[in-house]
């Protein structure tokens, strides 16, 4: 029966037989004799050791570190409103008895609701001064709720029986107009704007979020104006749709790959935007490395209705050869992948942002050893239920927050040699459950100094194949080994970093770090090896930087050493290139 090579522990692991393997026989007796050494060295190791597969080559090629939006100008924080009780009685002037108030004009807000707000006022003797002030509490209200042009006056009148009339002006929309000069079609262009119509209120959070959303579609570029009506009382609103750029995307080197899998990395971003005129969008990711891994991602999405809703599906491939300390064993691999995804925006706005995403991924996944003729297969079907977000705000200095959280429900199917094999040990077959968190925070201590802190977190129901495992190693965990590390890979776990960052000078960063991790490699253990581990780094860094370009290098050293493994003095260096286009 087929040893698996994802599960056990290496020095439980055995070599493939004659029996084992179908009668396959090993083409040279000097592989045999490499492979035992190399099984040797590496079988002090406390940790399960796990050759490098099809799975992990996919989670290389994916990783990457939650991204903040571009933060935006807030809203200057308005002044609390001058009560209508707190003017200076000696610069009153005269007074009138007010035993009741009148509303008129409202439509958003029923009478009785806003002459709430002046109960306590009635009775009393007021001065002109405090009659607007009372108006103003209205207006108040009104801004609270985000009607952000209404206002309310005390008109001129004789005050009779001692009721006071108060006109509300709700700034209503005159004229809507939309002026496209996009490749995109008109009724594309007005689906974001369908809740923006002519004699409705003037509401800032929805005129926000209409014109961010028109702003979102791929080729667009939006700009609203509000002009003075026609008609008293009402704003026209200008809207004009310019066209973005065609292309765009971004080229990349790095060596954040796996050592076995080729370190040194090229590849690049490409996204082709509004190429049909439907809001849709044509994605490319491409990625090589020197040492035989490749991958390839091609995605087009485009929108779903009025609701800032879009569709999407996309077909990726990896395809890897291990090299260094495996390439004896002459082992190769591919993995392809095609999925379809929807997104939601809940909220849209500068301050805050949460949408929903709902994929679907299938699988395929193989590998090979060629030295003993051994080949091994699997199917994952996934269903990935999740939230992210984003936020800016003001507190402590101000700062911006990022968010995800993912629910996912899959299936595992083995082949039949891998079936009989896998329940006896690690018994990944069937249906898996998983939970996973990204948080990330950028916090301005001083006009130089930022602190950026992220968290990861990833919990599973059982044990999980390898292209479903955290990863707590690598360029966006604990730098100070790398991805892949054994010993740094499990079922659960979680990564924590903290790094100040200075800016020396404009499109100059320094930066210094500490990382930290712990793994559980299976969720449930079926050998008495530990199960547990923990990882720590710090380091310091240098990031140049500028609108179309970044160039980062980091130096990372061991705070924490795996279990097993002789400590390393030696720093780990990362090294990125990026041209934006």
């Amino acid at each position: 029966m087929p040893p698996c090579l994802d599960d056990f522990p290496l020095n439980h692991r055995p070599l493939p037989s004659s029996d084992s393997l179908n009668n396959a026989r090993p083409r040279r007796s000097a592989g045999i004799a490499g492979v035992t050494l190399l099984l040797s060295s590496l079988g002090i190791a406390a940790a399960p050791i796990s050759i490098p597969d099809a799975g992990q080559a996919v989670r290389d090629a994916q990783s990457q570190r939650l991204d903040l939006p571009a933060p935006v100008e807030l809203d200057p924080e308005k002044p609390a409103p001058q009560d209508a009780g707190a003017t200076d009685a000696s610069a009153e002037g005269p007074r009138v008895r007010v035993d009741k108030f009148q509303v008129g004009g409202n439509r958003v807000f029923d009478s009785a609701r806003l002459l709430a707000l002046l109960a306590d006022l009635e009775g009393h003797e007021l001065s002109l001064p405090q009659l607007h002030a009372a108006a103003g509490r209205i207006g108040d209200f009104y801004q609270q709720h985000g009607y952000v042009l209404a206002r309310a006056y005390l008109p001129a009148q004789e005050i009779e029986n001692g009721t006071v009339r108060l006109e509300v002006v709700e700034g209503r929309y005159g004229q809507v107009e939309l002026h496209n000069g996009s490749r995109t079609l008109d009724p594309v262009v007005r689906q974001p704007l369908a809740n923006l119509e002519s004699g409705t209120p003037v509401k800032g959070d929805e005129l926000e979020r209409s014109l961010l959303l028109l702003s979102d579609i791929p080729g667009v570029e939006a700009k609203g104006t509000l002009l003075p009506g026609q008609v008293p009382g009402t704003t026209d609103l200008r809207i004009d749709a310019r066209t973005a750029p065609l292309f765009s995307g971004r080229l990349e080197a790095d060596n954040f790959g796996d050592r076995a899998m080729g370190e040194y990395r090229l590849g690049g971003v490409f996204d082709v935007n509004g190429p049909l005129g439907l809001g849709d969008q044509l994605n490319l990711r491409l990625l090589g490395s020197d040492r035989h891994q490749r991958y390839y991602r091609a995605a087009y999405q485009l929108p779903l209705g009025p609701w800032g809703s879009r569709i999407g599906m996309a077909h990726s491939e990896t395809s890897y050869r291990l090299v260094r300390d495996f390439k004896e064993w002459e082992a190769h691999g591919r993995a392809i992948i095609d999925s379809l995804f929807l997104t939601h925006p809940l909220l849209r706005s500068r301050a805050f942002n949460l949408s929903t995403q709902l994929q679907y991924e299938e699988k395929r996944l193989n590998d090979d050893i060629d030295l003993f003729e051994f080949k091994k297969s699997k199917q994952i079907h996934l269903w990935t239920a999740g939230f992210s977000g984003s936020s800016q705000d003001r507190l402590l200095g101000g700062g911006q927050t990022g968010f995800s959280l993912a629910y996912g429900h899959g299936r595992l199917n083995l082949d039949s040699g891998e079936r009989s094999r896998d329940r006896k040990s690690a018994g990944t077959q069937g249906r898996f459950d998983k939970l996973s968190i990204n948080a990330v925070r950028l916090q301005r201590l001083t006009d130089r100094l930022q602190l950026f802190t992220q968290l990861n977190a990833q919990w599973s129901s059982g044990n999980l194949d390898s292209a479903e495992k955290f990863d707590i190693g690598g360029a966006y965990g604990v730098r100070a080994f790398p991805s892949g590390t054994q010993g740094g890979t499990g079922d659960e776990g979680w990564q924590a970093s903290a790094e100040l960052r200075y800016s020396l000078a404009p499109g100059w960063q320094l930066s210094s770090f500490v990382d930290q991790g712990a793994v559980k490699f299976q969720k449930k253990p079926w050998t008495p090896e530990v199960n547990r581990n923990r990882m720590g780094g710090a380091g310091t860094g240098a990031t140049w930087y500028g609108a179309d370009h970044q160039v980062s290098l980091t130096a990372a050293w061991p705070l924490g050493q795996e279990k097993g493994i002789a400590p390393d003095r030696n720093p780990r260096l990362w090294l990125q290139a990026t041209r934006y286009f």
